[in-house]
């Protein structure tokens, strides 16, 4: 079974590391866990971010 964690952002650059550094990596009973970040028109480097963490999908 796969789990997609859905983050929603604003403006969330200097706190979106931290959040996704805190998010479980493996949960017992499920084979995959994915990252989306929904950024919500952000006008900082919150998408760059993401990146950088490595999430697996963006929605803009």
């Amino acid at each position: 079974m796969k789990l997609i964690i859905q983050i929603p952002c604003y403006n969330e650059a200097e706190t979106l590391e931290i959040a996704l550094n805190d998010l479980p990596k493996q949960i017992d009973g499920i084979d995959e866990i994915e990252y989306l970040i929904i950024n919500d028109g952000s006008s900082d480097d919150t998408e760059r971010v993401a990146i950088d963490w490595g999430v697996n999908y963006i929605c803009i």
